[in-house]
């Protein structure tokens, strides 16, 4: 399977919200525990931050959205913290192992780097292996576990940290 990133356009809202919702309603992939509207990807994505990099891996056949990956700054009020970034990364549930997540790192990454981030950071759900093997595979190290940080699905959820210079 051949695919493309490129960065996400308004247009995609859709799309996204059709690879979201199932990662959602599974219950183990991500804190989200609210179904998206494409409304609010649209929101989402029309007030992204402008130094932010929010890339979509798109099939080249089918035109199938296969997965995304956004860095955002982690705090629009102060320069100590403009050089570290915050990472997101979501592969449909039918394309995970395809290396989606590792060309779109390689691709988010380099433009991160370009406007100026030095770190990133991913807050990983810690009963998620996978997503923790994945984000090692890119060069994360754990800095710590953020006890209880999530209140999904009636319960606590601890949360890994984790830290990527980025050279």
């Amino acid at each position: 399977m051949e695919f493309s990133i490129r960065p996400v356009r308004e247009q995609d809202a859709g799309a996204i919200v059709e690879l979201l919702n199932p990662l959602i309603q599974a219950g183990t992939y991500t804190i989200m525990d609210e179904l998206l509207s494409e409304r609010a990807q649209l929101d989402f994505i029309r007030g992204f931050p402008g130094r932010g990099v929010f890339n979509i891996a798109v099939c080249n056949d089918s035109h199938e959205v296969l997965g995304i990956q956004d860095v955002q700054p982690i705090s629009a009020h102060t320069r100590v913290w403009e050089h570290v970034g915050e990472v997101s990364t979501f592969v449909s549930l039918a394309r995970q192992r395809h290396g989606v997540g590792s060309r779109l790192s390689h691709a988010t990454f380099q433009e991160a780097r370009q406007r100026g981030f030095l770190k990133l950071r991913a807050t990983i759900r810690a009963d998620n292996p996978r997503a923790m093997a994945f984000y090692e595979s890119q060069g994360f190290k754990v800095v710590g576990t953020a006890i209880m940080n999530a209140f999904v699905g009636g319960r606590y959820i601890d949360e890994i940290v984790a830290e990527r210079l980025l050279d």
